[in-house]
């Protein structure tokens, strides 16, 4: 069996590769993306069962997507992790801890593989692990702009060997395209609103107070702002003071409707 070691440039499917990332790139949104690549990656790396989390811009779960899973398995693990403070196998646990969270090197993709059978028994994987009969789980994340988890991608093997040298090799070529692809959709989610850019500029707002006008007219907050531009909260705060002055509203329903009136 060959393993990461052995796997060679020359192995790899590029015309494979090639084929899947120009149907992923047919997607029209995040959510598009992520489905369909999803459901083409078994010729890359073959997988029992499979789930998709999506994250909104404070960091919290607000839809997902699952392969051959019961519902009632997604459900448990999601209430396990409301309940306790181990973010140890939670998958946004990196959320949770900001000096993870960003991928400073995207020629390496964040690309996570567990063996079970080799993980501490606790109640996590004595309730959730075992009765599912999880045997190996390869996992990876989609990021937005500023390098926030928007999509979290979960391969499952419930059966069979680990996940092989060329199944991760392959995995690492076609991340940073879906990566690329995914961050496209809110680069231009910001810049292809013309008219919040006129009303923008006519406010003389400075480049940081538009990114982060932007930010709060996509519901994200202070926090959640202060976390994703690496700024202190107060300063944050003080930008947001600063666009509420200049466009003459006291908070941020009256900074939409600034926006929508377009005055």
């Amino acid at each position: 069996m060959k393993d990461a070691r052995t796997t060679k440039a020359d192995d790899i499917r590029w015309e494979d590769i090639y084929d899947f990332i120009s149907l992923c790139g047919q997607a029209n949104d995040p959510t598009v993306l992520a489905i369909e690549a999803l459901n083409n990656l078994e010729k890359f790396c073959p997988f029992d069962q499979a789930l998709i989390y999506f994250f909104d811009g404070n960091g919290k779960i607000c839809d997902q997507y699952l392969k051959d899973i019961d519902e009632s398995w997604s459900t448990m693990y999601l209430e396990h992790y409301f309940k306790v403070d181990d973010y140890q196998y939670s998958c946004f646990a990196d959320q949770r801890r900001k000096s993870n969270k960003v991928n400073l090197n995207p020629s390496k993709p964040a690309l996570f593989v567990r063996e079970w059978a080799k993980e501490t028994s606790n109640d996590f994987v004595q309730n959730l692990i075992r009765p599912r009969g999880l045997k190996y789980t390869c996992s990876f994340p989609l990021y937005d702009l500023y390098g926030n988890y928007r999509t979290v991608v979960a391969l499952d093997r419930v059966a069979g060997r680990n996940f092989t040298g060329d199944e991760l090799m392959h995995l690492q070529r076609i991340i940073p395209h879906l990566n690329n692809l995914h961050k496209n959709f809110y680069y231009q989610g910001f810049r292809q609103n013309t008219i919040k850019r006129a009303v923008w500029e006519r406010a003389d707002l400075t480049g940081r107070e538009i990114e982060i006008a932007d930010l709060l007219c996509l519901g994200i907050s202070p926090a959640s702002i202060s976390r994703s531009l690496h700024i202190a909260l107060s300063t944050t705060y003080k930008h947001i003071a600063n666009i509420y002055k200049k466009l003459q509203v006291s908070n941020r329903q009256e900074l939409l409707v600034r926006l929508l009136r377009n005055k």
